[in-house]
């Protein structure tokens, strides 16, 4: 009879099985990333010019639809026995969901205009994202208030930013609202990686970098909204 398998948190393995488990997952992170990258071009291209026919309940059933798949289906996949396929899934579906972002950008801004918020918001995201990093890896922190208050939010949130995309509130309220948006991304997004970095075991690689990489979409996707909306002002 074989011995039961330990199961380490990362903070408490070696130095050497940490960096090994914190490099393979930040690697994860950066293959979802891309694969949302290269997904929503070619949700720009030809999901979102055939979906936009059939009117707004069309669009909200896709977007709606890829949140939903990414954040269900595929997470169980990730969890369970197929996590390298629930991980292609779910990257991908989000960037499904991000070419109609992407495109709703451009058209009101302008091509030109539009780029350069999408920059802006990029450099942002990651900017952020870095910070968060070296701010969770000074030390262990107790998130469990944050993650209950999350756990309310979070269905709320979701609604909302797809249905702002749709059928978006201007003026301060609206700018109010996808601000609040933004905040509870990055609380989110600090509470990943504090599971990452102190929680999750050096086996869980693949669940992690999936977090991370659906994290930065989410913050991604409020940061250009939230630019967008000054930018009409």
């Amino acid at each position: 009879m074989s011995d039961p398998v330990v199961v380490v948190p990362a903070i408490a393995a070696s130095v050497e099985d940490r960096s090994a488990f914190l490099r393979r997952a930040a690697m994860w992170t950066l293959a979802g990333l891309v694969i949302t990258a290269v997904s929503s071009v070619i949700s720009m291209a030809l999901v979102v010019p055939a979906v936009a026919r059939g009117g707004s309940i069309a669009i909200l059933v896709v977007i709606y639809g890829s949140f939903l798949l990414s954040q269900t289906v595929a997470r169980r996949m990730v969890y369970g026995n197929a996590k390298v396929g629930g991980f292609v899934l779910g990257t991908a579906v989000q960037g499904v969901a991000v070419g109609f972002l992407l495109l709703f950008t451009l058209a009101a801004s302008g091509v030109a205009d539009g780029l350069k918020v999408i920059g802006y918001a990029l450099a942002l995201t990651l900017t952020a994202s870095l910070a968060m990093v070296l701010y969770v890896s000074i030390d262990r922190r107790d998130f469990s208030v944050l993650r209950a208050g999350l756990s309310m939010l979070f269905i709320p949130m979701l609604l909302l930013m797809v249905l702002q995309l749709v059928f978006p509130i201007d003026g301060p309220l609206g700018i109010a609202i996808t601000a609040i948006f933004v905040a509870v991304s990055v609380g989110s997004m600090l509470w990943k990686l504090n599971q990452l970095m102190h929680v999750m075991p050096t086996t869980m690689a693949i669940e992690g970098g999936y977090e991370i990489s659906l994290g930065i979409i989410v913050l991604f996707w409020n940061i250009l909204s939230l630019l967008s909306r000054l930018r009409r002002r």
